[in-house]
């Protein structure tokens, strides 16, 4: 019986697989991320949950001929006194507890990348010590008078939308424009559709190697199952359902929710329908006047047209 693997042995196996396709949408990402690698410049990473943001934001740092290492942290799993000292350290005696001095992670990363996940997560009370490290280069550990000199890269990631999030009051405006300045919108695997096979030959040899298990075929039949489904939950849920496959001996499309999208998609369908009954309706109840008939629906006449529009081409 071969030796079960530790999770440091566990999380090295996996940080040797990167990001990749050949599908158009990943080509394009891939080439634009070659030319920036080497730059300095801070890099933003937007795009759904599991789309490979990490691991992109990892090949940046391999690609980019820093000498120092690769620094990760979840913004959104810390308070903001916490993020302070995992970020920044401390001096001896700075709180409570504080025995010895502790170096942070912007430390640990001197040199090298500092990748901020779940960046629009990040306190807004916080935020102003990010934008100093971004723009003077500097940082204080918590409960020193001295400031260091910070040599890192900034890569940072999200999944929610930072315009609006900075509309909305929850993300400092100079933060947000001091970081996109090299933006790239990671896309889900619906629009590449075509890596699946590529993906699953890659997630295969890498589980198999972690959980020392012999690596079994990979049939068409279920290829084409896997390529059908939409995968809401990208790159991260088609690895879970394969490593679950894998350990529980399953074929790679037994427990597939095959017609998720498809509920989906007729459930919307029937909201689209009903929504286009109470419009008929209220504008039939308005004697045909459209104006009255928005205002009661609470749309715009320029929405109810264009809605009306729509209907009738698609009847034609």
């Amino acid at each position: 019986m071969s030796r079960k693997k530790n999770p440091i042995e566990r999380k090295a196996i996996r940080d040797r697989h990167a990001f990749f396709g050949n599908t158009p949408p990943a080509i394009n990402i891939l080439k634009d991320v070659q030319r920036i690698a080497t730059k300095n410049t801070p890099i933003l990473l937007e795009g759904e949950t599991g789309t490979g943001k990490s691991l992109l934001a990892r090949m940046i740092h391999e690609s980019s001929q820093r000498k120092g290492h690769f620094v990760s942290i979840n913004c959104s799993t810390f308070s903001p006194n916490l993020l302070e000292t995992e970020l920044f350290g401390h001096s001896q005696g700075a709180f409570t507890g504080a025995r010895d001095a502790r170096k942070g992670l912007i430390a640990s990363a001197q040199k090298g990348t500092l990748f901020l996940d779940e960046i629009g997560e990040l306190p807004l009370d916080f935020q102003p010590k990010i934008l100093h490290l971004l723009e003077e280069k500097m940082i204080r550990p918590v409960g020193s008078d001295t400031e260091f000199e910070a040599s890192v890269r900034i890569i940072a990631a999200t999944n929610l939308n930072l315009k609006e999030r900075v509309k909305q009051g929850l993300f400092r405006a100079d933060l947000y424009y001091r970081i996109n300045v090299i933006p790239f919108i990671v896309p889900p695997l619906r629009e590449r559709l075509g890596d699946i096979q590529e993906l699953t030959s890659n997630f295969i040899e890498e589980l198999c190697e972690e959980h020392d298990v012999p690596k079994p075929d990979i049939p068409m039949d279920a290829l084409t199952a896997l390529s059908k489904y939409d995968w809401p939950g990208n790159i991260r849920e088609l690895r879970n359902h394969i490593e679950r496959a894998l350990l529980l001996g399953l074929e790679l499309h037994e427990r597939l929710p095959q017609d998720r999208h498809l509920e989906a998609s007729h459930t919307e369908q029937k909201l689209k329908s009903h929504e286009k009954m109470h419009i008929l309706k209220t504008i039939s109840d308005s004697l045909g006047n459209k104006s009255k008939a928005a205002i009661q629906l609470g749309i715009s006449r320029r929405t109810l047209d264009r809605k009306l529009k729509r209907w009738k081409e698609d009847a034609a």
